[in-house]
C-alpha cells in the first residue's frame, strides 16, 4: 500500500462460531493500522457480540428489513456504505454477495479470497485452501492481512470480554439459582445442524457423572429455541443440581453466564468458540467437521474426535444408510469424561 487507509469495514462473518474464530483477525487488523478507524458490517443478531471485539471501533449492522439475500439486500446495504468514505474493505465470508457488496460500495481497496467467482469483484485476493488443504478458520482469515500491508502485526490471541452489563446480568442470574454450586459445568447440547449434535442421552450422562464425583452443578445455555431440549435434559440429570438458561439472553449474556463457571462441554458449535474466548476450559465433542479446520482457536479447548474413512464431511446432512452419524456415535461418554473431569479435579486442587 501506498497510503494509509483512515476507514476499514469488515464485513463480518454470518455465524457465531465463524464469528468468534475471526476475533483475531480485528485484532491484528486494529494493530497493523492503527490510525484507521475499523468497522465491523455484520449481522443484527451479531451485533452485541462485536461490540466489546479488542480491534473493533464501531459495529454496523446489516440491514436485514427485507430479507438478507438477492440483489436488493445488497444493493440496499452497499448504498448506505457508499457514503461513509470507506477506504478500504474485507470479506471475510466466501459468499459472491459479500465481495460484490464490497465493490457497489464503491470502496477503492477490496480484499477477500477468489472463492465463487468473485476474484475479478476484488482487488486483492488470493485462492482459498492452496493443493486442497484448508488452514484453521482463524489463520485463514489473518492471511488476509498480508495482501494490503507488507508486514501486519499479527495477534492471534482468541478472548472476549462480555460488557459490563451482561456481566452483571449474569452475576443476577447466578445469585437467583443458590443452587448452583461450584465446580460449574457449563453445557451446550444443541447445536445449528442436527449432524453435529452429540445424543443427549450421553451429555446426560457426563452431567450426572460431574454433580456425584464434584457435588457440583450444571448450567445449559443455548437460543431460545433450544430451551425445550435443554429442559428436558434438565429433568434427566437432575432438576435440582441444574439451571436451564437457554434462551435467557443474548450472545454477550450467554458468554458472560459460561465465564462465571469453571468448565464447558458442547457440540461442534458457535457456543463452543464462544467459551473458549472468554477462556473457559472446554471439551468439544467433533463429528462430521475437520478440528484443523474449525476448532476452538484456543489451548485450553479439547476436540474429542472419530477419525473415519468419511472424515472430514462438508455435508448437513448424514449421507451414510450403513452406520448413520457413526463420527458421533462412535465417541462414548467415557472418552469425554476422561479429558472433562481433569478440569473439574483442577478446581477442587485434586
Amino acid at each position: 500500500m501506498t497510503s494509509r487507509p483512515s476507514r476499514i469495514i469488515v464485513r463480518a462473518p454470518n455465524w457465531v462460531g465463524d464469528a468468534v474464530m475471526s476475533f483475531p483477525f480485528f485484532a491484528s487488523l486494529k494493530a497493523s493500522a492503527p490510525s484507521a478507524e475499523v468497522l465491523c458490517l455484520c449481522r443484527p443478531f451479531l451485533g452485541g457480540l462485536f461490540r466489546t471485539v479488542a480491534g473493533v471501533d464501531q459495529v454496523i449492522v446489516l440491514n436485514e428489513s427485507k430479507g438478507r439475500s438477492g440483489l436488493g439486500f445488497i444493493w440496499r446495504n452497499a448504498g448506505y456504505l457508499r457514503r461513509m468514505g470507506i477506504d478500504m474493505g474485507f470479506a471475510l465470508p466466501s459468499s459472491f454477495g459479500s465481495a460484490l457488496m464490497l465493490r457497489l460500495a464503491h470502496i477503492p481497496i477490496r480484499v477477500g479470497y477468489s472463492a465463487e467467482a468473485r476474484g475479478p469483484l476484488l482487488t486483492h485476493s488470493i485462492p482459498y485452501g492452496a493443493n486442497g488443504q484448508r488452514p484453521h478458520r482463524t489463520e485463514g482469515y489473518l492471511k488476509l492481512l498480508g495482501l494490503p500491508f507488507p508486514a501486519p502485526t499479527f495477534d492471534r490471541t482468541l478472548r472476549y470480554t462480555p460488557d459490563p452489563v451482561s456481566t452483571n446480568a449474569a452475576a443476577d442470574l447466578r445469585e437467583r439459582n443458590a443452587s448452583l454450586i461450584v465446580p460449574v459445568l457449563a453445557m451446550a447440547p444443541n447445536a445449528a445442524q442436527q449432524n453435529k449434535m452429540w445424543d443427549a442421552s450421553r451429555f446426560a450422562i457426563i452431567g450426572r457423572q460431574w454433580i456425584d464425583e464434584f457435588k457440583g452443578s450444571v448450567i445449559l445455555v443455548g437460543a431460545a429455541g433450544d430451551y425445550e431440549a435443554c429442559e428436558a435434559l434438565r429433568s434427566s440429570i437432575d432438576p435440582g443440581s441444574v439451571v436451564n438458561f437457554a434462551g435467557a439472553g443474548d450472545l454477550p449474556l450467554t458468554a458472560a453466564l459460561m465465564a462465571q463457571c469453571d468448565a464447558f462441554l458442547g457440540n461442534d458449535s458457535g457456543l463452543a468458540h464462544l467459551a473458549a474466548a472468554v477462556g473457559l476450559p472446554s471439551v468439544v465433542v467433533s463429528g462430521p467437521g475437520d478440528p484443523t479446520e474449525v476448532a476452538p482457536f484456543s489451548p485450553l479447548a479439547i476436540t474429542v474426535k472419530r477419525q473415519l474413512f468419511c472424515s472430514p464431511c462438508y455435508k448437513n446432512y448424514c449421507y451414510r444408510k450403513d452406520s448413520p452419524l457413526e463420527c458421533l456415535t462412535a465417541i462414548p461418554p467415557e472418552d469425554v469424561w476422561q479429558h472433562l473431569s481433569r478440569f473439574g479435579k483442577k478446581v477442587q486442587g485434586a
